[in-house]
């Protein structure tokens, strides 16, 4: 009554198969997310040009623009404070783990994520600074 369909072929047909339907699958996915990315630029890029260039005298719009700088900067506190705090935990593990690196022979790899790790953790106590050196240079323009 029903046949059972079989097909023959080499193992490297049937891994190269498998290969281009995966990355044929992987293109769709990048193309929906790019169509997606790109709908969510477009929109927030008329939205800010239309609230940018609205009807708003520019005296106002100066003295709008300090107080949504401050609310800005006062809502991301909270954030960059966690993330500051987060920085040193994180740090010291990555910190830790390349220093067994070192110790099982791995110098190279390890010293690289003692490095890398360091760095990182300046950095990320050095951000809010800078930024607010950004905001003094950009409220000076």
């Amino acid at each position: 009554m029903f046949r059972a369909k079989t097909e023959v072929m080499s193992i490297k047909e049937f891994m190269a198969r498998d290969l281009r339907a995966e990355q044929d699958l992987r293109k769709k996915k990048r193309k929906a997310t790019a169509k997606k990315v790109a709908k969510v630029a477009v929109t927030v890029g008329v939205t800010v040009l239309s609230i940018g260039f609205g009807d708003v005298s520019f005296a106002a719009a100066g003295a709008l623009n300090g107080a949504v700088t401050a609310k800005v900067i006062t809502a991301f506190n909270p954030l960059i404070e966690l993330v500051q705090a987060l920085s040193y935990p994180i740090g010291l593990t990555m910190m830790l783990g390349g220093g067994l690196f070192v110790m099982i022979g791995n110098s190279e790899r390890g010293l690289g994520m003692i490095q890398k790790a360091g760095v990182g953790y300046v950095l990320i106590q050095m951000l809010p600074l800078l930024m607010d050196l950004l905001v003094e240079i950009a409220k000076t323009l």
